[in-house]
């Protein structure tokens, strides 16, 4: 093993910091009970968030994350099952959890009101290869519940490895499922193999964010933030404008300046530059002047975080669009 297998990130860390010791103590050990019996919902709470921090302990996709293991937890006391055993036969599939087959197959056994066990036989070869999963009831022996696959070829989706490596295995888990599902539909209540659930295809017209969502991700973006910047004081008689909402609600990324707002007052024209000024910065190179209506019109619009200016009187004058980005720019370099 690994030293960073043993290692805790800094979101499992700070999870680590929040476990209850006292409730933790409480805790009791009992082997009928799955390995751990819970008194109350605040040890099952404390119990997940330990389980969150066990580094190796656990699957990538529940380190650091108390919530999804608060789930598996909840699901293993409801199985009567270890939550480390359960634990590490679940996934992540299209941001749900999805459970290993063997481990369904697992709950059915225990759960199901059937006397024995399933039983299951096979007809057909290749693609039109089938399989009949069956069990006798418990409270009345005499009576046999029974599925039927569809042939082989016919089913989907098949995410396991095993429909190709043990088509025959596959089709137990597959029928015995199906069988459940149709004659005990509480025992499987919301549970769902891995091989179960679609996969997202991927393209670029299937494109979305990928920002982190799980605990560890948000704990680490919020980190990774800047302490906003002061709000700049209001001047009045300089264009002082309301933040633009998008169709998100966030803040627009453009400057539309005079024309987003019918009934200001035109801008004056820049002070003309005396004569002998700025020789050497060439005829091109404008005065910037941070008293210039459009020099703060670029500094309010970069503290609203927009990105550019759509000002179409200030975009066709390149003398006005440089003074407005010195204004833009002063801004961002404060930050």
């Amino acid at each position: 093993m690994t030293a960073g297998a043993l290692a805790l990130t800094d979101a499992e860390r700070r999870v680590a910091e929040r476990v209850d010791p006292a409730a933790t103590n409480a805790l009791t050990v009992s082997a009928e009970r799955g390995g751990v019996a819970f008194a109350n919902a605040g040890q099952l709470m404390e119990f997940a968030k330990l389980m969150a921090v066990s580094s190796a302990g656990v699957r990538k996709h529940l380190r650091g994350n108390p919530g999804a293991c608060l789930a598996i937890c909840t699901q293993a006391v409801e199985w009567g099952m270890s939550p480390y055993a359960v634990a590490n036969n679940s996934y992540f599939v299209n941001d749900q959890i999805a459970f290993e087959s063997k481990l369904v197959q697992a709950v059915i056994l225990k759960r199901a009101p059937i006397k024995g066990r399933i039983r299951f036989e096979y007809t057909g070869e290749g693609d039109e290869r089938r399989c009949r999963a069956w069990a006798r009831l418990a409270d009345e022996p005499d009576e046999i519940v029974d599925y039927l696959s569809p042939p082989l070829g016919k089913i989907t989706p098949k995410n396991s490895p095993l429909w190709k490596s043990d088509s025959d295995q596959q089709l137990a888990y597959y029928s015995g499922r199906a069988l459940c599902r149709r004659h005990f539909p509480d025992v499987l209540l919301g549970v769902y193999a891995d091989d179960e659930i679609e996969p997202t295809p991927r393209g670029p017209e299937q494109a979305r964010d990928v920002t982190p969502t799980g605990l560890a991700g948000r704990l680490d973006a919020l980190a990774a933030l800047k302490p906003a910047a002061a709000p700049a004081p209001i001047q009045a008689g300089v264009g002082n404008f309301p933040d633009q909402l998008d169709a998100e609600g966030g803040g627009s990324d453009v400057d539309q300046g005079d024309e987003a707002f019918p009934g200001d007052t035109p801008l004056d024209p820049p002070a003309a530059r005396e004569p002998g000024a700025d020789e050497d910065a060439g005829d091109d190179e404008p005065t910037i002047d941070p008293t210039d209506p459009d020099y703060v019109r670029g500094a309010e619009t970069a503290r609203r975080g927009a990105k550019k200016c759509l000002n179409p009187d200030i975009t066709a004058d390149p003398r006005r669009m440089a003074v407005w980005k010195a204004g833009f720019d002063s801004v961002a370099a404060e930050g």
